[in-house]
């Protein structure tokens, strides 16, 4: 039987503190697994644990009169060959253990949102900068991502999407059609139930499995593994819920999917790539922007 446990990582970081952050995630994998976990995966840019550099920062964050603080934090974006990421590569192959890390990253341009899978090898097989940054926010100081990747991890197709990509059904689609079984997704928000529910619709529209890890507090947390599999061999509803967090608890939640049961449902259900009408779909790709839709 082929399976993968998923190590969600429900805890709180230092706010841009990225040594500090450094020592927890070490110390939450050591324990993800001892708790058997395939794969462990951060909320989003757990280097700073997605904290503003100034107060009000997700409102204003072009403000004028922040230009030191806005420079610093962007300045402790981390190199591809940093000690943080070549020590996460090397307790990944100590361990045997997959890791999906998050962090600031820098680039040539401007800093990204970056999610990297490293393999029981200690290799990096994926290495993702989040498309949909939130530019009506903070993130309008970062560089967006180019492309959706996915990358095989135990014989089993994994993709990444970071937060806000979440809310968009391309990004989930892409993956999908790209092989995805499973998508990754590190988290940094408020999870309520919309959210929650557009992150099932993504999982059922697309036949893919999903786990997403988000960091805890009063309406946050809520760290979630949906399975495809919404019906059973009668065709009955069945909740395909494998674990939903409350918001404030800290801890580490294992997930696992049954990739066996994944993949026969997919080969015999009616959503997925099996029945699209790809070329009616032209608009999708227009560029242009219209009322109500058109944004400073």
């Amino acid at each position: 039987m082929t399976t993968i446990k998923i190590a969600l990582i429900q805890q709180k970081a230092v706010p841009n503190n990225k040594e500090a952050n450094l020592k927890l995630a070490i110390k939450y994998i050591k324990e993800a697994h001892k708790k058997g976990a395939d794969l462990v995966l951060f909320p989003e840019m757990w280097s700073n644990g997605y904290a503003p550099p100034f107060e009000d920062a997700f409102n204003h964050p072009l403000a004028t009169s922040f230009g030191a603080e806005r420079f610093k934090w962007l300045n402790e974006a981390i190199e591809e060959d940093s000690t943080y990421v070549l020590t996460l590569k090397k307790l990944a192959k100590e361990l045997q253990i997959g890791i999906c890390a998050t962090y600031l990253s820098k680039t040539e341009q401007k800093p990204q949102n970056t999610a990297i899978i490293i393999d029981r090898k200690g290799e990096m097989i994926l290495d993702y900068s989040k498309v949909h940054t939130c530019d009506f926010s903070l993130e309008i100081l970062l560089q967006s991502g180019e492309e959706f990747k996915v990358c095989e991890f135990d014989g089993i197709k994994l993709g990444v999407m970071i937060c806000y990509d979440r809310e968009f059904p391309e990004s989930a689609r892409v993956l999908m059609l790209k092989g995805a079984e499973i998508i990754l997704v590190p988290n940094a928000c408020d999870m309520n139930p919309p959210r929650l529910n557009q992150l099932n619709s993504r999982v059922f529209e697309n036949m893919v499995g999903v786990a997403m890890a988000n960091y805890p507090g009063e309406k946050w947390g809520r760290s979630t593994a949906f399975s495809p599999i919404v019906f059973d061999e009668n065709g009955d509803y069945r909740d395909n819920t494998i674990i939903e967090t409350d918001d404030v608890s800290e801890g580490i939640f294992i997930a696992e999917f049954n990739l066996d049961e994944i993949r026969n449902y997919r080969e015999n259900e009616t959503w997925g790539n099996a029945y699209r009408k790809p070329q009616t779909y032209t608009d999708l790709i227009s560029s242009d922007v219209k009322a109500p839709f058109k944004r400073n």
